[in-house]
């Protein structure tokens, strides 16, 4: 190709012909950037399609940020939402607080101090004796008397000058389940106090003073002081719920006479059911 006025291009008359150069670099121009591979459109093109996919890219993380901030917005929400069910949940649970529940209050060792409906008699020191299923008692003297009235099993009439003394005692279990009832004390009384006639039957037992013995005796409940009433059983059998306690009265069944004193007869605990080897254990009179 030649240009403008016949002056090729590169030869001296090129380098000192200005409108030549202008025609050309208008020429070159026109053919580099209409065809389909044109450097410039195709560079144009990049360009476009490099900030389409830049914006393309930030919305894509605005996006993300979005959801990261819904999902730790739930997250939180859950937390408190747990937090309240484990409090409350710690609120409602039984035995959470200090109230006992029972009918007394429990010690070490699963023991129970009876809970009362009343104030509870005036007694002496109590002692505790058990059997070897584990059932415990505890009993505690309150006082004695005489009974005029007819021998509690022959239902006879004592002889002029004598009668049936008995003492009261409160029997409690201090344990944290139900136990049999039953009555581990028994009356003993001076023996020569005894009419002559009923003397056979009145025993001395190990560990009570010589002159000492334990007649046959009845004993029964006199009322409930504190805890549960008695729950029935099977074949007759009552038991004596945890922290119970009640008032027995053990009335002798034999003629003694009427004059005795109270340091005339006292309250032991002397059966192997409840002593195994140990000998008989006094529950005294309160001072």
């Amino acid at each position: 190709m030649h240009g403008r006025g016949g002056v090729q291009p590169g030869s001296a008359e090129w380098a000192g012909v200005p409108e030549a150069q202008d025609a050309y670099s208008e020429r070159a121009e026109r053919r580099f950037s209409t065809g389909p591979m044109g450097v410039r459109e195709t560079s144009g093109v990049q360009v476009r399609l490099g900030a389409r996919e830049q914006e393309q890219e930030q919305e894509r993380e605005r996006r993300a940020r979005r959801r990261a901030g819904r999902r730790s917005g739930l997250v939180a929400a859950g937390v408190l939402v747990l937090a309240g069910l484990v409090t409350v949940g710690l609120l409602l649970t039984p035995g959470s607080g200090d109230d006992d529940g029972g009918t007394g209050a429990v010690q070490a060792g699963g023991e129970q101090q009876p809970g009362g409906d009343a104030e509870l008699p005036d007694a002496g020191k109590p002692i505790t004796v058990g059997t070897a299923d584990g059932s415990k008692y505890q009993i505690a003297t309150v006082r004695n008397g005489v009974s005029d009235g007819v021998a509690p099993t022959s239902r006879t009439t004592p002889p002029s000058g004598t009668s049936f003394p008995y003492i009261e005692y409160i029997l409690s279990n201090p344990s944290g389940k139900r136990v049999l009832l039953d009555f581990p004390g028994d009356v003993f009384v001076k023996r020569d106090l005894v009419t002559p006639d009923a003397r056979g039957r009145c025993m001395p037992q190990a560990g009570v003073p010589e002159e000492m013995c334990t007649p046959p005796t009845k004993s029964q409940v006199v009322r409930r002081l504190a805890g549960g009433e008695l729950i029935a059983g099977d074949g007759g059998d009552k038991y004596m719920p945890p922290g119970s306690a009640f008032l027995v009265r053990a009335t002798v069944d034999v003629p003694v006479d009427r004059d005795l004193k109270r340091s005339d007869l006292g309250l032991f605990v002397w059966k192997q059911l409840y002593m195994a080897d140990q000998l008989a254990k006094q529950a005294p009179f309160p001072r």
